[in-house]
């Protein structure tokens, strides 16, 4: 799959930088997701597709460094999810060496790259709506949706679709005649899928990776004929291209001949300095020569992503020898399935086991384990309300030392919440709010050297009150999970008028969850004590949709039969309940002292 995975990555890289004339002066260009969705697979091709646009982003300018996300969704996730979707609908049960499977390829690139640019269109025509300055322009992308979807789906749905379809179905004939077998992975149903091709006698074949690498080989030397076509794909757009005056009428032209704005739009101005590249469009400073700058460009991006590929591959090497001294790399079936089946029993295990714990901390002798648990309810919603609305970090940080001094008071372990909450919540809600360090404007605190990004005193804050309030909030629903039996806490919810039917799901479904767990644990063990040798990918997938099958069989003839002996104990609909609890004077009083707590706590922080 690696050296499968860095063709096709390499590929299509290249065939990105061919770039075509579309109407009205601007440029578009194939993708290949339609062939690698279908050779290796949806999620092998999301990978490659994603490698050739990080490449393409990092290290020459194209797509944009703060654009990689919109990109690789558009094209490598959108874009192959598609085509795998119209391939294996169009060719089910088709032979491998089918027209059929040729034509299913061809309509698969086409949706891909129209799926991919309707995504793109609808994303750039919001951007207006969503995204505007004090005096109500576009911070960014300047044209509605009623400029965006026609500037992009014509010249898709023609010269780029069309590019798509030929590539697609030409690639997928052309392997059909040499090497079938790279079309079984997502060809289950083909009933010819295990049959081996002969080879006449004295026959000797190149490995077909090794012909597609000449295949590429020979792209590499054509690229220079994708500067060609002039213009700049629609929404690629620089800061400098407002202020040229050619540049300006091009973008009108592909725009319904709106012009657009005098001034660069502040966003993107500010963005535009957020990364150099080191070789910018492909023409590299030393190089003066723009075909041959270009031809040298694609090599370095060819090489860059092979050597992506070969350390994935030496790093997967090196950590199968840590674990494995006494055996060579080579990854094989059977240790996958057995790795698979392994990893899903520790974690119905883990989940079992952090329900007991958590039942266990429930039962110690300690502050919030003492209180009712619908005053927990009221407080923990209270103080939780709190962490929202304050706007001062100093009362925030009140509000999480609350819960810290809490935790400390239930005897709920300190690692516990650092383990499972704190860091989680902070590596989470910390990648949301790294931009915010950077892209905030305010006063300049620290400029990170070579990069030049600047790290600004508002961008902190910013930062700070996201990260604070996720962790306070956090660690109050865990301390009112850890501290309160699951039965108290229904009864609480009840009290507080929930209705008696959803406190009879919660309830039902808490319970026969950990049957199922359990049922699940049982039949993976017993699986693995019947297979014997290595099984094949098709074979995997069958065994886990039976056991997922069986599973579900299992639950709806469960379900069946509890609710046969609650009728026969005497159920007609109503849900009836054993006791109704009710706070006394010492309840309501423990509920007003959380209250007062938190609107304390907002008042100072407001």
């Amino acid at each position: 799959m690696i050296p499968l995975l860095s063709v096709f990555a390499a590929f299509s890289f290249v065939v990105m930088m061919f770039n075509l004339p579309l109407p009205g002066g601007t440029t578009g260009h194939a993708v290949g997701m339609g062939v690698a969705s279908i050779v290796l697979g949806p999620w092998a091709s999301i990978l490659a597709i994603s490698i050739a646009l990080l490449i393409q982003a990092v290290f020459f300018g194209d797509g944009g460094i703060t654009a990689i996300g919109a990109n690789c969704f558009n094209m490598a996730i959108v874009g192959s999810l598609a085509s795998y979707a119209a391939y294996r609908m169009i060719s089910h049960r088709a032979r491998l060496g089918s027209v059929r499977r040729v034509a299913g390829a061809g309509v698969a690139g086409y949706l891909a790259i129209n799926f991919a640019a309707l995504c793109a269109a609808i994303e750039f025509g919001i951007q207006p709506i969503l995204f505007r300055d004090a005096s109500g322009a576009p911070l960014y992308a300047p044209y509605p949706l009623s400029v965006s979807i026609p500037a992009m789906m014509i010249g898709h749905l023609t010269f780029a679709g069309l590019a798509e379809v030929i590539i697609s179905a030409g690639i997928i004939a052309y392997l059909q005649r040499t090497d079938p077998g790279l079309l079984r992975l997502t060809a289950p149903d083909a009933p010819d899928v295990d049959e081996v091709s002969p080879r006449p006698p004295g026959a000797v074949s190149w490995p077909t990776p090794r012909k597609l690498w000449l295949g590429l080989a020979l792209l590499l030397i054509l690229t220079p004929l994708g500067i060609l076509a002039v213009g700049n794909a629609w929404g690629e757009w620089s800061a400098r291209d407002f202020g040229d005056p050619q540049t300006r009428q091009q973008i009108a032209a592909g725009s319904r001949h709106q012009l657009p704005p005098d001034h660069v739009p502040q966003g993107l101005e500010r963005l535009s300095s957020v990364w150099t590249a080191p070789l910018s469009h492909y023409a590299p400073s030393f190089i003066r020569s723009p075909g041959f700058g270009y031809f040298v460009s694609a090599m370095v991006g060819v090489g860059l992503i092979i050597a992506t590929c070969l350390l994935a591959s030496w790093l997967l090497g090196r950590m199968h020898s840590e674990r494995h001294p006494d055996r060579e790399w080579a990854p094989s079936t059977r240790r996958r399935r057995r790795s698979f089946i392994e990893a899903t029993i520790r974690s119905l295990l883990e989940a079992i086991q952090h329900t007991l714990f958590a039942e266990d901390m429930a039962s110690a002798n300690g502050l919030l384990q003492r209180l009712d648990p619908r005053v927990k309810l009221m407080g923990m919603g209270a103080l939780i309300i709190a962490a929202i609305t304050v706007r001062r970090i100093p009362a925030l940080a009140g509000v999480f030392a609350t819960a810290a001094v809490l935790a400390i008071l239930s005897r709920v372990p300190m690692r516990i919440l650092a383990a499972r909450i704190w860091i989680a919540v902070g590596a989470f809600t910390g990648t949301i709010a790294l931009p915010a360090v950077f892209l905030t404007p305010g006063q300049v605190m620290y400029r990170l050297p070579v990069l030049d990004w600047a790290i600004t005193q508002q961008g902190l804050k910013a930062a700070g009150f996201l990260i604070l309030r996720a962790e306070s909030a956090a660690t109050l629903s865990a301390l009112l999970i850890l501290t309160t039996l699951w039965t108290h806490l229904l009864a609480g919810l009840r009290s507080l008028r929930l209705p008696a039917v959803l406190v009879a799901l919660l309830g039902m479904s808490y319970r026969y969850m950990f049957v199922f767990l359990q049922t699940a644990r049982d039949m993976f063990e017993s699986r693995e004590s019947r297979l014997v040798g290595i099984l094949a990918p098709a074979d995997r997938r069958r065994l886990a949709a039976a056991t997922a099958g069986v599973l579900l069989g299992k639950s709806i003839q469960l379900s069946a039969e509890v609710h046969t002996a609650m009728q026969a104990r005497g159920f007609r609909g109503q849900i009836r309940l054993l006791d109704e609890r009710h706070m006394d004077r010492s309840h309501w009083l423990q509920a007003a002292g959380f209250v007062a707590f938190a609107a304390a706590i907002v008042w100072m922080g407001r």
